[in-house]
């Protein structure tokens, strides 16, 4: 929700208000029962998240998803919704590139940095694969995951509980069987989702962190012998029926990136337990700011890619603005090149300043509270 105007409105990203659970988990153990199902009181009156969109295009996916979320101070709850006419997995393993299935994808940086950012994804037989990334695959980041590392990579365990469950009569990989829709239920430890985030601050009434979720829809035909198999042919993405995969997503991307955290969706907390009239989505107020920083960071990167370096002089970067980001007009900007032969670029705008570099890592200090935070 933005209260003024911004030259970045137009990519201003959904927003969410999670309401505190009315009942109360330990350290160790969610206060529900982690099954799937998302017919129970501790989530009939939790409203529903807009349905997805696809990811870079306008057109509307041809099933719907939605999702709702509740948190207390030892997990984030997740409930997702997914229309499936047709449900089919394979992954069996987990930590499997689960998105080579259809699935279910959660994405949080509790600390607005674009670094450190947590991954977790689901197929609907409750296969997972959960991750954490330093900082952007295009800014040379990587996969920390007992994928890569079985021994001490990164996961959740032994806290985390995922569950799906598959409508009808949890029929799954049944063609003979027109399936309704699936469901994915969560509960993602919040130490977790803050490891590595030193700036971070822990869930409280209207604080608020970036989170997206992604749904990956493969095409799927019945083979010679009855069985499902994948058959890409894609329905929403720029050119339909392409042999790819749909990305769909609650949050718009812009292009077919869930790795670009900027992009990424606002949740909010709040301290009520359930809707109230009066309750108001804020202003997420480092929006222009934030936005401020990525357009250095993209002109940077762009002026880089032709010139082999990057620069200290605004005259040299102004060709390199483009589109959604652009250099707000009343921003104070420096720009410093580092030893290392990067950068670290400051946005000044009202009381707030955003500092980026050559990797993405962003940070905004505010003033007026003289603290440093990223969100």
């Amino acid at each position: 929700m933005l209260l003024s105007p911004s030259p970045y409105a137009a990519i201003y990203p959904q927003q969410y208000i999670a309401y505190r659970s009315d009942v109360t988990s330990t350290a160790e153990e969610p206060a529900i029962t982690i099954d799937g199902n998302l017919d129970k009181p501790f989530w009939n009156d939790i409203p529903w998240t807009e349905d997805f969109v696809d990811i870079s295009t306008n057109t509307p996916p041809s099933q719907r998803t939605m999702v709702k979320m509740r948190w207390d101070d030892h997990f984030l709850f997740v409930g997702a919704r997914m229309e499936e006419t047709d449900v089919w997995a394979t992954l069996t393993e987990e930590n499997s590139v689960i998105f080579h299935d259809n699935d279910f994808e959660i994405f949080v940086d509790c600390d607005g940095s674009n670094h450190n950012y947590k991954e977790f994804e689901i197929n609907a037989r409750g296969t997972t694969w959960t991750l954490l990334l330093d900082k952007p695959y295009d800014d040379g980041g990587g996969e920390n995951s007992k994928r890569v590392d079985p021994v001490n990579g990164y996961d959740m365990s032994p806290f985390i509980r995922s569950a799906t469950k598959v409508y009808p009569n949890d029929a799954i990989n049944r063609p003979d069987v027109r399936n309704t829709h699936w469901t994915a239920e969560v509960a993602l430890p919040i130490s977790k989702l803050m490891e590595r985030n030193e700036l971070a601050k822990r869930p409280s009434d209207g604080h608020q962190w970036r989170i997206n979720f992604s749904r990956v829809q493969w095409g799927v035909k019945v083979n010679e012998k009855g069985k499902y198999e994948k058959n890409p042919c894609c329905q929403s993405c720029a050119v339909p029926g392409t042999a790819a995969e749909d990305n769909w997503t609650w949050s718009p991307q812009g292009k077919v990136a869930m790795h670009l955290p900027e992009r990424w969706g606002i949740l909010q907390f709040s301290s009520s337990t359930s809707p109230r009239n009066d309750e108001e989505v804020l202003e997420y107020k480092e929006w222009d700011v934030r936005c401020c920083a990525m357009a250095l960071y993209y002109a940077q990167k762009g002026y880089y890619n032709k010139e082999g370096k990057y620069t200290d002089l605004m005259e040299r970067l102004k060709p390199f603005f483009k589109q959604p980001f652009l250099l707000h007009s009343s921003a104070d900007v420096r720009i410093t090149i580092t030893e290392e032969e990067g950068f670290t670029a400051t946005a000044t705008i009202g009381s707030l300043t955003a500092t980026i570099n050559q990797e993405r890592y962003l940070v905004v200090r505010d003033d007026v509270v003289s603290s440093p935070s990223t969100e």
